[in-house]
């Protein structure tokens, strides 16, 4: 079969299915998360004359993904001319799986959305020794060696290495190598909900006092791993770790018949699928907490109503969810056009850089590098300075800032001076929400991916939403 055809029964069961949520995890809207439905372009830079591949580079993937200055932070570095297809999770799919592979160089996606293309073979993984950045001390160990680290997770952790590596036994290419990842939570209006603790669970969006004012994702593998550990926690289904990610569909029938009584009691003010939806939502105050995104928290405070990204617990069921975004190279585009050194390059030199952490941070998400704090902390490199000392320490050691934050809950890190030298931390300082991020790592809940149970979650969530 040529590289370029589409598996019709892997096509239907992970694009299909996919397309039927509309968006998933981390990839809805504007702001921060960004996706566009579909075929906007954006180019950057002029025709290199020194390079034998066909230009411009050709990258796809959602608006979360792929900026503009992505995209013109390559061009400095390379020289090369490049060009972003901006489309929804679905519609990248759907380009490359239906005859559009040949088309593409570059693709970025979520765990949750990559599946369709490694299914149906239209990805290229990249050899490891062709990443100078990949190594324990350049890379987290989350991703290096995710059974060390958040071993915690059970088989959860095998389903990180088949997502990362063409073989996880071998570990020779790297299937889809990240170069953002979040740990999202609850985020709620501190003028109407206690934090009890400045701690937040997923049980909180389904607590009565809150009735009517609760903005609830409609993303079935979002809400509903998020509603099995509620579940879990009260002891009202039985699942385990390994589960949470991929549930059976006695789970699945938990989850969705517990979300069906919720909503004919009111709980929800609206469900959203649209990341401004999500904001508007929380900024009119017409929802006052919901499972929204970090990026989305960061919108809401500059409309200047406060929200605060909830803390999630030190132990018990529930946790963040985590996932991943990535670039690869596209199979068999990529190849055939001469660019697997420049999709390779797109990610060692720009986003492995010292300039993305600072940049990409802006909307709260983490970098696979920020242990490299000789680069990422205070070093350099062509593409320009790191994020500083106050910036990283903020960021990523849970310290506060320098100056005084007299109203913590509008901060928005993109509108802040950050200090590059190391100075004392104001004693009325912003701390970052959800703290260090090895406390979000040791307090993970789930990783999200697209499950078996597809099909049948899909099934199951139409029967939620039209009851």
């Amino acid at each position: 079969m040529p590289d370029d055809q589409v598996n019709r029964r892997n096509f239907v069961k992970y694009a299909g299915a996919a397309a039927g949520t509309a968006a998933l995890a981390g990839c809805g809207g504007n702001g921060g998360g960004g996706s566009g439905d579909g075929g906007e372009s954006s180019t950057s830079g002029t025709q290199s004359s020194g390079d034998s591949g066909a230009r411009p580079v050709k990258w796809i993937g959602p608006a979360w993904s792929a900026r503009d200055p992505q995209l013109e932070k390559y061009t400095e570095v390379t020289g090369n001319e490049i060009e972003s297809t901006i489309a929804s999770i679905p519609s990248t799919q759907q380009k490359i799986l239906s005859g559009g592979a040949s088309n593409f160089d570059a693709v970025s996606l979520e765990t949750s959305g990559i599946g369709a293309l490694q299914k149906n073979g239209a990805v290229d993984p990249i050899p490891k020794s062709d990443l100078d950045g990949w190594n324990k001390d350049d890379i987290a160990p989350l991703f290096t060696n995710p059974g060390e680290r958040v071993g915690y997770l059970d088989a959860q952790v095998d389903t990180m290495n088949d997502y990362l590596w063409e073989d996880s036994e071998t570990r020779e290419k790297l299937s889809f190598p990240p170069h953002v990842a979040n740990f999202d939570s609850v985020g709620y209006n501190p003028k109407y909900v206690d934090s009890s603790g400045e701690t937040t669970t997923w049980s909180a969006i389904f607590d009565d006092k809150y009735n009517g004012k609760v903005a609830m994702d409609s993303i079935s593998s979002i809400a509903i791993p998020e509603t099995l550990m509620h579940l879990a926690d009260n002891d009202m289904v039985d699942v385990s770790t390994s589960e949470l990610n991929n549930p059976t569909k006695k789970q699945i029938d938990a989850a969705v018949d517990f979300l069906i009584k919720q909503k004919n009691q009111g709980q929800f003010r609206a469900l959203w699928s649209a990341y401004g939806r999500s904001v508007n939502l929380m900024s009119s105050e017409e929802a006052i907490i919901g499972d929204i995104w970090q990026p989305a928290c960061f919108d809401i405070r500059r409309t200047g109503t406060p929200c605060t990204y909830g803390t999630m617990p030190s132990s018990g069921p529930q946790g963040y969810r985590y996932w991943w975004g990535g670039i690869t190279p596209v199979k068999p585009g990529a190849s055939q056009r001469n660019n697997l050194s420049e999709v390779s390059s797109l990610l060692q030199d720009v986003h492995w850089s010292a300039w993305f952490p600072r940049f990409i941070h802006n909307w709260g998400y983490t970098t696979p590098n920020y242990v490299n704090t000789d680069l990422v902390r205070k070093g350099e490199d062509e593409t320009g300075r790191g994020m500083g000392a106050e910036y990283y320490d903020w960021a990523y050691r849970g310290k506060k800032t320098y100056e005084q934050i007299d109203k913590p809950n509008l901060f928005s890190p993109a509108d802040y001076d950050w200090s590059w030298d190391e100075q004392t931390p104001a004693k009325n300082g912003m701390e970052r929400d959800c703290g260090p991020v090895d406390d979000r790592i040791d307090r993970i809940g789930f990783f999200q991916i697209w499950p078996d149970n597809a099909s049948y979650m899909l099934d199951s969530w139409k029967d939620f939403r039209s009851a």
